[in-house]
Protein backbone atom coordinates (compact mmCIF):
# COMPACT_ATOMS: atom_id res chain seq x y z
CA UNK A 1 0.00 0.00 0.00
CA UNK A 2 1.29 3.35 -0.82
CA UNK A 3 1.27 5.40 2.12
CA UNK A 4 -0.73 8.76 1.69
CA UNK A 5 -3.28 10.37 4.22
CA UNK A 6 -6.41 8.66 1.57
CA UNK A 7 -4.71 5.84 1.74
CA UNK A 8 -4.29 5.22 5.37
CA UNK A 9 -7.86 6.92 5.75
CA UNK A 10 -9.83 4.68 3.81
CA UNK A 11 -7.53 1.44 5.92
CA UNK A 12 -8.77 2.82 9.30
CA UNK A 13 -12.75 3.00 7.85
CA UNK A 14 -12.28 -0.38 6.38
CA UNK A 15 -11.04 -1.72 10.18
CA UNK A 16 -14.45 -0.81 11.75
CA UNK A 17 -14.89 1.65 14.73
CA UNK A 18 -12.69 3.81 14.11
CA UNK A 19 -14.21 7.28 14.79
CA UNK A 20 -13.00 10.35 13.73
CA UNK A 21 -12.23 11.36 17.39
CA UNK A 22 -9.43 8.23 16.88
CA UNK A 23 -7.87 9.72 14.23
CA UNK A 24 -7.42 12.84 15.42
CA UNK A 25 -5.90 11.40 17.87
CA UNK A 26 -3.53 9.06 16.30
CA UNK A 27 -2.78 12.15 14.02
CA UNK A 28 -1.60 14.52 16.63
CA UNK A 29 -0.16 11.86 18.87
CA UNK A 30 2.23 10.73 15.92
CA UNK A 31 2.19 13.77 13.99
CA UNK A 32 1.39 12.00 10.72
CA UNK A 33 -1.57 9.92 10.34
CA UNK A 34 0.57 7.28 7.84
CA UNK A 35 3.10 6.74 10.89
CA UNK A 36 0.96 4.27 12.42
CA UNK A 37 1.31 2.06 9.40
CA UNK A 38 5.21 1.58 10.83
CA UNK A 39 4.50 2.69 14.45
CA UNK A 40 5.50 0.24 17.49
CA UNK A 41 2.30 -1.71 19.43
CA UNK A 42 2.99 0.13 22.77
CA UNK A 43 2.77 3.24 21.05
CA UNK A 44 -0.42 2.79 19.27
CA UNK A 45 -1.72 1.64 22.82
CA UNK A 46 -0.98 4.83 24.20
CA UNK A 47 -2.24 7.11 20.99
CA UNK A 48 -5.43 5.61 21.81
CA UNK A 49 -5.65 6.56 25.39
CA UNK A 50 -5.80 2.95 26.46
CA UNK A 51 -8.36 2.23 24.38
CA UNK A 52 -7.42 -1.58 24.10
CA UNK A 53 -10.12 -3.09 22.00
CA UNK A 54 -9.29 -0.83 19.37
CA UNK A 55 -5.73 -0.42 19.66
CA UNK A 56 -5.57 -4.25 19.48
CA UNK A 57 -7.92 -4.28 15.88
CA UNK A 58 -5.60 -1.59 14.15
CA UNK A 59 -2.69 -3.42 15.09
CA UNK A 60 -3.30 -6.73 14.20
CA UNK A 61 -5.43 -5.47 10.72
CA UNK A 62 -1.95 -4.02 9.40
CA UNK A 63 -0.44 -7.70 8.75
CA UNK A 64 -3.63 -8.83 6.65
CA UNK A 65 -4.96 -5.85 5.26
CA UNK A 66 -5.19 -5.62 1.19
CA UNK A 67 -5.34 -2.72 -0.33
CA UNK A 68 -5.43 -3.06 -3.60
CA UNK A 69 -7.95 -6.11 -2.57
CA UNK A 70 -10.01 -3.37 -0.61
CA UNK A 71 -9.88 -1.13 -3.52
CA UNK A 72 -11.16 -4.04 -6.26
CA UNK A 73 -13.64 -4.85 -3.65
CA UNK A 74 -15.30 -1.30 -4.00
CA UNK A 75 -14.65 -1.18 -7.76
CA UNK A 76 -16.33 -4.58 -7.91
CA UNK A 77 -19.30 -3.43 -6.36
CA UNK A 78 -19.63 0.07 -7.70
CA UNK A 79 -18.75 1.86 -4.67
CA UNK A 80 -16.50 5.48 -4.80
CA UNK A 81 -14.91 7.13 -2.01
CA UNK A 82 -14.54 10.52 -0.95
CA UNK A 83 -11.92 11.22 2.23
CA UNK A 84 -11.63 14.58 4.24
CA UNK A 85 -8.19 15.04 2.07
CA UNK A 86 -9.97 15.16 -1.18
CA UNK A 87 -11.44 18.65 -2.31
CA UNK A 88 -14.66 17.09 -3.63
CA UNK A 89 -15.27 15.57 -0.14
CA UNK A 90 -18.59 17.66 0.70
CA UNK A 91 -18.01 21.18 2.04
CA UNK A 92 -21.20 21.05 3.92
CA UNK A 93 -19.62 18.00 6.15
CA UNK A 94 -16.57 19.68 7.10
CA UNK A 95 -18.02 21.73 9.38
CA UNK A 96 -20.00 19.68 11.41
CA UNK A 97 -19.18 17.47 14.94
CA UNK A 98 -17.76 14.02 14.69
CA UNK A 99 -17.52 14.38 11.00
CA UNK A 100 -17.18 11.11 8.71
CA UNK A 101 -13.14 10.87 7.66
CA UNK A 102 -14.81 8.84 4.53
CA UNK A 103 -17.58 8.46 3.02
CA UNK A 104 -18.50 5.38 0.59
CA UNK A 105 -20.89 6.45 -2.20
CA UNK A 106 -23.15 4.14 -5.39
CA UNK A 107 -24.97 6.19 -8.06
CA UNK A 108 -25.25 9.68 -8.95
CA UNK A 109 -24.68 11.84 -5.77
CA UNK A 110 -24.34 15.94 -6.48
CA UNK A 111 -23.26 17.30 -3.46
CA UNK A 112 -23.01 20.89 -4.90
CA UNK A 113 -26.84 21.57 -5.79
CA UNK A 114 -29.15 22.78 -3.27
CA UNK A 115 -29.62 20.11 -0.63
CA UNK A 116 -32.74 19.45 1.90
CA UNK A 117 -33.84 16.39 3.91
CA UNK A 118 -36.95 15.36 4.60
CA UNK A 119 -37.70 13.24 7.66
CA UNK A 120 -40.74 11.64 9.71
CA UNK A 121 -42.54 8.53 10.67
CA UNK A 122 -41.83 4.58 9.43
CA UNK A 123 -45.22 4.43 10.43
CA UNK A 124 -47.24 7.20 8.85
CA UNK A 125 -50.45 8.16 7.86
CA UNK A 126 -51.83 9.03 4.19
CA UNK A 127 -51.67 12.90 5.20
CA UNK A 128 -48.18 12.63 5.93
CA UNK A 129 -47.02 10.09 2.81
CA UNK A 130 -49.27 12.62 0.30
CA UNK A 131 -47.03 15.65 2.09
CA UNK A 132 -43.50 13.68 2.01
CA UNK A 133 -44.29 13.41 -1.57
CA UNK A 134 -45.81 16.57 -2.45
CA UNK A 135 -42.43 18.57 -0.57
CA UNK A 136 -40.15 16.39 -2.34
CA UNK A 137 -41.69 16.57 -6.12
CA UNK A 138 -42.46 20.25 -5.67
CA UNK A 139 -38.47 20.74 -4.82
CA UNK A 140 -37.24 18.27 -6.86
CA UNK A 141 -38.83 19.84 -9.97
CA UNK A 142 -36.77 22.89 -8.82
CA UNK A 143 -33.61 21.56 -8.76
CA UNK A 144 -33.32 20.90 -5.06
CA UNK A 145 -31.75 17.67 -4.52
CA UNK A 146 -34.11 15.34 -1.35
CA UNK A 147 -32.21 13.53 1.52
CA UNK A 148 -33.95 11.39 3.76
CA UNK A 149 -32.76 7.77 5.10
CA UNK A 150 -34.37 5.15 2.53
CA UNK A 151 -36.51 3.93 5.97
CA UNK A 152 -40.00 3.24 5.40
CA UNK A 153 -42.95 5.65 5.86
CA UNK A 154 -41.98 9.32 5.33
CA UNK A 155 -38.58 8.59 4.13
CA UNK A 156 -39.30 6.42 0.95
CA UNK A 157 -42.17 8.73 0.45
CA UNK A 158 -39.11 11.10 0.03
CA UNK A 159 -37.42 9.28 -2.36
CA UNK A 160 -40.51 8.55 -4.63
CA UNK A 161 -41.72 12.23 -4.74
CA UNK A 162 -38.17 13.43 -6.10
CA UNK A 163 -37.43 10.68 -8.31
CA UNK A 164 -41.13 11.39 -10.28
CA UNK A 165 -39.80 14.80 -9.84
CA UNK A 166 -36.85 13.68 -11.64
CA UNK A 167 -34.80 15.48 -9.32
CA UNK A 168 -32.21 14.35 -7.45
CA UNK A 169 -32.37 12.27 -3.83
CA UNK A 170 -29.87 10.81 -1.60
CA UNK A 171 -30.38 8.05 0.78
CA UNK A 172 -27.95 7.89 3.74
CA UNK A 173 -27.85 4.56 5.02
CA UNK A 174 -26.77 2.92 8.57
CA UNK A 175 -25.14 0.16 6.85
CA UNK A 176 -22.79 -0.61 4.16
CA UNK A 177 -23.44 1.36 1.27
CA UNK A 178 -24.01 -2.44 -1.07
CA UNK A 179 -26.53 -3.33 1.37
CA UNK A 180 -30.68 -1.92 1.56
CA UNK A 181 -32.15 -2.07 4.60
CA UNK A 182 -35.15 -2.73 5.11
CA UNK A 183 -34.93 -4.97 2.44
CA UNK A 184 -38.20 -4.32 1.19
CA UNK A 185 -37.30 -1.07 -0.30
CA UNK A 186 -34.83 -3.12 -2.41
CA UNK A 187 -37.01 -1.65 -5.93
CA UNK A 188 -36.60 1.89 -4.58
CA UNK A 189 -32.74 1.37 -3.44
CA UNK A 190 -31.98 0.09 -7.36
CA UNK A 191 -34.19 2.87 -8.77
CA UNK A 192 -32.20 5.79 -6.52
CA UNK A 193 -28.81 4.31 -8.19
CA UNK A 194 -30.10 3.74 -11.70
CA UNK A 195 -31.63 7.62 -12.09
CA UNK A 196 -30.75 11.05 -11.01
CA UNK A 197 -29.79 9.53 -6.96
CA UNK A 198 -27.15 7.77 -4.71
CA UNK A 199 -26.50 6.25 -1.65
CA UNK A 200 -24.52 7.65 1.11
CA UNK A 201 -22.87 5.75 3.76
CA UNK A 202 -19.89 6.32 6.59
CA UNK A 203 -19.52 2.44 6.58
CA UNK A 204 -17.51 0.45 4.18
CA UNK A 205 -19.07 -2.67 2.15
CA UNK A 206 -20.42 -5.58 4.09
CA UNK A 207 -21.08 -3.76 7.27
CA UNK A 208 -24.51 -4.76 8.73
CA UNK A 209 -27.88 -2.63 9.77
CA UNK A 210 -26.88 -2.24 13.34
CA UNK A 211 -29.31 -0.40 15.62
CA UNK A 212 -26.54 2.08 16.73
CA UNK A 213 -25.87 3.06 13.33
CA UNK A 214 -29.05 4.82 12.19
CA UNK A 215 -28.76 7.71 14.70
CA UNK A 216 -25.39 8.01 13.97
CA UNK A 217 -25.83 8.35 10.38
CA UNK A 218 -28.93 11.16 11.27
CA UNK A 219 -25.86 13.66 11.91
CA UNK A 220 -25.09 13.13 7.96
CA UNK A 221 -28.47 13.62 6.84
CA UNK A 222 -28.61 17.11 8.67
CA UNK A 223 -24.95 17.69 8.18
CA UNK A 224 -25.81 17.37 4.30
CA UNK A 225 -29.25 19.36 4.33
CA UNK A 226 -29.44 22.94 4.33
CA UNK A 227 -32.49 22.90 5.81
CA UNK A 228 -34.90 19.89 7.54
CA UNK A 229 -38.13 19.09 6.91
CA UNK A 230 -39.98 16.90 9.27
CA UNK A 231 -43.19 15.67 8.11
CA UNK A 232 -44.52 13.33 10.53
CA UNK A 233 -43.23 12.30 14.15
CA UNK A 234 -44.05 11.18 17.30
CA UNK A 235 -43.00 12.43 20.43
CA UNK A 236 -40.08 9.63 20.75
CA UNK A 237 -39.45 9.92 16.65
CA UNK A 238 -35.97 8.62 15.30
CA UNK A 239 -36.76 12.03 13.44
CA UNK A 240 -36.28 14.22 16.17
CA UNK A 241 -32.35 12.81 16.47
CA UNK A 242 -31.65 14.39 13.30
CA UNK A 243 -33.14 17.52 14.09
CA UNK A 244 -30.91 17.98 17.05
CA UNK A 245 -28.34 16.97 14.94
CA UNK A 246 -29.67 19.86 12.65
CA UNK A 247 -29.62 22.15 15.42
CA UNK A 248 -26.56 21.98 16.41
CA UNK A 249 -25.13 22.23 13.17
CA UNK A 250 -27.56 25.49 12.77
CA UNK A 251 -29.60 23.89 10.12
CA UNK A 252 -33.12 25.81 9.57
CA UNK A 253 -35.91 23.40 10.64
CA UNK A 254 -39.18 23.05 9.37
CA UNK A 255 -42.26 21.20 10.10
CA UNK A 256 -45.38 20.30 8.72
CA UNK A 257 -48.48 20.73 11.05
CA UNK A 258 -50.40 17.58 11.41
CA UNK A 259 -53.43 16.74 12.80
CA UNK A 260 -53.50 17.15 16.51
CA UNK A 261 -55.54 13.72 17.07
CA UNK A 262 -52.76 11.96 15.77
CA UNK A 263 -50.08 10.46 18.38
CA UNK A 264 -48.12 10.57 15.19
CA UNK A 265 -48.24 14.52 14.57
CA UNK A 266 -47.04 14.90 18.32
CA UNK A 267 -43.54 15.42 17.97
CA UNK A 268 -43.97 17.71 15.24
CA UNK A 269 -46.69 19.94 16.59
CA UNK A 270 -44.33 20.75 19.13
CA UNK A 271 -41.21 21.70 17.08
CA UNK A 272 -43.56 24.34 15.73
CA UNK A 273 -44.22 25.20 19.54
CA UNK A 274 -40.90 25.41 20.22
CA UNK A 275 -39.92 27.18 17.30
CA UNK A 276 -39.64 25.38 13.95
CA UNK A 277 -40.76 27.22 11.04
CA UNK A 278 -44.52 26.01 9.65
CA UNK A 279 -43.99 24.69 6.35
CA UNK A 280 -47.27 24.85 4.43
CA UNK A 281 -46.11 25.67 0.71
CA UNK A 282 -42.39 24.84 -0.78
CA UNK A 283 -42.16 28.58 -1.57
CA UNK A 284 -42.42 29.07 2.64
CA UNK A 285 -38.96 27.28 2.52
CA UNK A 286 -37.67 28.65 -1.07
CA UNK A 287 -38.12 32.00 0.43
CA UNK A 288 -35.53 31.36 3.07
CA UNK A 289 -32.99 29.29 0.98
CA UNK A 290 -32.74 32.00 -1.69
CA UNK A 291 -32.00 34.76 0.91
CA UNK A 292 -29.62 32.62 3.25
CA UNK A 293 -27.66 30.83 0.47
CA UNK A 294 -27.86 32.91 -2.14
CA UNK A 295 -28.60 30.87 -5.45
CA UNK A 296 -31.13 31.36 -8.00
CA UNK A 297 -34.27 28.98 -8.68
CA UNK A 298 -35.02 28.74 -12.29
CA UNK A 299 -38.86 28.54 -12.18
CA UNK A 300 -39.29 27.47 -16.14
CA UNK A 301 -37.28 24.03 -14.14
CA UNK A 302 -40.81 23.50 -12.38
CA UNK A 303 -42.95 21.23 -14.55
CA UNK A 304 -45.98 22.77 -16.13
CA UNK A 305 -49.83 20.87 -15.35
CA UNK A 306 -51.31 19.23 -18.47
CA UNK A 307 -53.69 21.83 -19.52
CA UNK A 308 -56.87 21.86 -17.55
CA UNK A 309 -60.24 23.15 -17.96
CA UNK A 310 -61.59 25.61 -15.22
CA UNK A 311 -63.20 23.66 -13.42
CA UNK A 312 -60.22 20.50 -13.43
CA UNK A 313 -58.00 23.27 -11.64
CA UNK A 314 -60.56 24.50 -9.05
CA UNK A 315 -61.13 20.31 -8.05
CA UNK A 316 -57.39 19.67 -8.28
CA UNK A 317 -56.68 22.54 -6.21
CA UNK A 318 -58.81 21.39 -3.80
CA UNK A 319 -57.13 17.84 -3.72
CA UNK A 320 -53.64 19.08 -3.80
CA UNK A 321 -54.44 20.64 -0.16
CA UNK A 322 -54.53 17.27 0.99
CA UNK A 323 -55.95 13.56 0.45
CA UNK A 324 -59.27 13.83 0.79
CA UNK A 325 -63.16 11.92 0.42
CA UNK A 326 -64.87 12.50 -2.26
CA UNK A 327 -67.94 13.75 -0.28
CA UNK A 328 -65.52 16.71 1.03
CA UNK A 329 -64.67 17.50 -2.46
CA UNK A 330 -67.94 18.02 -3.57
CA UNK A 331 -69.00 19.84 -0.49
CA UNK A 332 -66.05 22.09 -1.28
CA UNK A 333 -66.27 22.98 -4.83
CA UNK A 334 -69.99 23.29 -4.64
CA UNK A 335 -70.68 20.38 -7.85
CA UNK A 336 -73.00 17.47 -7.72
CA UNK A 337 -70.99 14.25 -7.55
CA UNK A 338 -71.96 13.28 -11.24
CA UNK A 339 -70.15 15.59 -12.56
CA UNK A 340 -67.47 15.48 -10.05
CA UNK A 341 -67.19 11.91 -11.06
CA UNK A 342 -66.15 12.91 -14.72
CA UNK A 343 -63.81 15.80 -13.39
CA UNK A 344 -62.24 12.96 -11.59
CA UNK A 345 -61.79 10.37 -13.91
CA UNK A 346 -60.14 12.82 -16.17
CA UNK A 347 -57.76 14.37 -13.69
CA UNK A 348 -56.81 10.45 -13.23
CA UNK A 349 -56.36 9.88 -16.81
CA UNK A 350 -54.25 13.31 -17.23
CA UNK A 351 -52.23 11.55 -14.46
CA UNK A 352 -52.80 14.57 -11.98
CA UNK A 353 -54.60 12.57 -9.16
CA UNK A 354 -55.08 8.84 -8.00
CA UNK A 355 -57.79 7.07 -6.06
CA UNK A 356 -57.20 5.67 -3.09
CA UNK A 357 -59.10 2.95 -0.94
CA UNK A 358 -62.53 4.65 0.16
CA UNK A 359 -62.63 6.98 -2.42
CA UNK A 360 -60.39 9.40 -1.09
CA UNK A 361 -58.48 11.65 -3.74
CA UNK A 362 -54.73 12.72 -3.51
CA UNK A 363 -52.47 14.22 -6.04
CA UNK A 364 -49.61 12.59 -7.90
Amino acid sequence: MKLTERNVLLWLSSIGGVSYKMVEALNAYFGSICEIWHAESQHIMKSMNKNSIIAERIIKNRSVYSFDGFMEELKNRGISTRTIVDDDYPQQLRVIYDLPYVIYLKGNCCFEAPLVSIVGARKASSYGIWAAGHFASELGKLGIGIISGLALGIDTAAHRGAIEAKGQTIAVLGCGPDTCYPGSNQGLYNTIISTHGGIVSEYPPGTPPLKHHFPARNRIISGLSEGIIVVEAGERSGALITVEFGLDQGRDIYAVPGNINNSGSKGTNRLIREGAKILTDPEDLLEDLRQRFRFNIDPNKKQKDDDISSAEKKVYSIISKEPIHIDLIALKSGMRINDLNSLLTILEVKGLICQLPGKIFTVN
